[in-house]
C-alpha cells in the first residue's frame, strides 16, 4: 500500500479538528456532553466527554508527528 502524502494527512487532520471543535461548542456540547449523569470511573460525564476529545487529539498529533517522513530524531541528540 501506497504511503499517504504530506497534503493527505493535514487534511484528515484538519477535518478532524474542525469537527471536534464542532463537538465541543454549542449546540453539540450542551445537547450531548453537558450531563453529570452517568459517570465513567467516577468522574462526571461532562468532564470525561472533554478529556475523551483531549485525549484523541493527543494522538491524533502524535500520528501527524509520527507519519512525518523526515522527522528528527531525539535519542540521536541526547
Amino acid at each position: 500500500m501506497r504511503p499517504m502524502s504530506r497534503k493527505t494527512r493535514y487534511a484528515i487532520a484538519v477535518a478532524y479538528f474542525v469537527a471536534v471543535t464542532g463537538a465541543l461548542i454549542w449546540p453539540v456540547y450542551p445537547a450531548l456532553g453537558n450531563h453529570i449523569e452517568p459517570r465513567v470511573l467516577g468522574l462526571p460525564w461532562s468532564l470525561t466527554y472533554v478529556l475523551t476529545f483531549i485525549l484523541a487529539n493527543a494522538l491524533v498529533l502524535l500520528w501527524l508527528y509520527r507519519s512525518e517522513p523526515d522527522a528528527i530524531d531525539d535519542s540521536d541528540h541526547l
